[in-house]
């Protein structure tokens, strides 16, 4: 994957001196996909090459399209992305009912409106180091050391063990290519927790929740329309992990530091 993502580009370094120097550097290829599902175009979507029958399963799931991996009948790509067929035709959320993405959406514009679910469970607590462990390996990604633009998603166990990382250009197909990994493994989301490269939106907080994903971490800030979603919709939510200090906004229960507090 990581060889068909990247491209070299001939770039001129200019320096405040005025001195100039060239060379190859390497740049992080994109590509349109098509999703058609049961014979309808679902989504249209820009993302890195690789993994992209993940990026379907995590996005079928996470628009409740798709329930686990044995509803899925067939994957097949065709030349302007994949089609797939389902065994069960759920309707899933609609259109209308989907997190509107962009930055200045609220809360309730990220819920689309429709009624939230009830807020996810606390079962679980890890300690902050299984957290601080998570994000650091988010600057490990190749596609990222190799060209800085790379949105990274690490998916981790409860217990604080990594499953899957993966990279991506956009950091909702990131999200949505761990999840979809969880999928097609038969791995249960809400015994996990995810590390982000990204910013910690209403929208990313949104997809966390529909797909039953208790926990986010991210290097980045978190909004304030991602603290109150994932205050309501009782999902964790740490940002700044880095430098040896983390920022908990929401439901710090999962923290085994903060659970006697909380």
């Amino acid at each position: 994957m990581e060889r068909d993502a990247v491209t070299l580009r001939k770039v001129w370094k200019v320096f405040r001196s005025g001195q100039v120097e060239t060379f190859d550097d390497d740049l992080l290829r994109e590509r349109t996909l098509t999703l058609v599902v049961d014979g309808k175009e679902e989504a249209v979507v820009v993302l890195s090459p690789g993994d992209e029958e993940l990026w379907a399963l995590g996005h079928l799931f996470s628009k409740r399209m798709i329930g686990s991996r044995d509803e899925i009948l067939s994957v097949e790509t065709t030349a302007d992305g994949l089609s797939v067929r389902r065994r069960l035709p759920l309707r899933g959320l609609t259109p209308e009912s989907r997190p509107v993405r962009r930055a200045s959406a609220g809360p309730s514009e990220a819920c689309g409106g429709r009624k939230a679910p009830p807020p996810l469970p606390v079962r679980w607590a890890l300690e902050a180091a299984s957290l601080f462990e998570a994000v650091d390996a988010l600057a490990e990604g190749p596609l990222f050391r190799r060209t800085g633009s790379a949105h990274v998603a690490l998916l981790a166990s409860k217990e604080g063990r990594p499953l899957f990382r993966v990279e991506d250009g956009g950091r909702h197909n990131a999200m949505d290519k761990a999840i979809g990994w969880a999928v097609r493994e038969g791995i249960d989301l809400a015994d996990c927790f995810m590390a982000l490269s990204g910013r910690l939106a209403a929208d990313m907080v949104r997809k966390a929740l529909d797909a039953g994903l208790p926990l986010l971490a991210s290097v980045s800030a978190a909004t304030a329309s991602g603290v109150e979603t994932a205050a309501a919709g009782g999902v964790t939510l740490v940002g700044f992990v880095r430098k040896g200090k983390m920022n908990v906004y929401s439901v710090p229960e999962r923290i085994v530091e903060l659970a006697p507090r909380a």
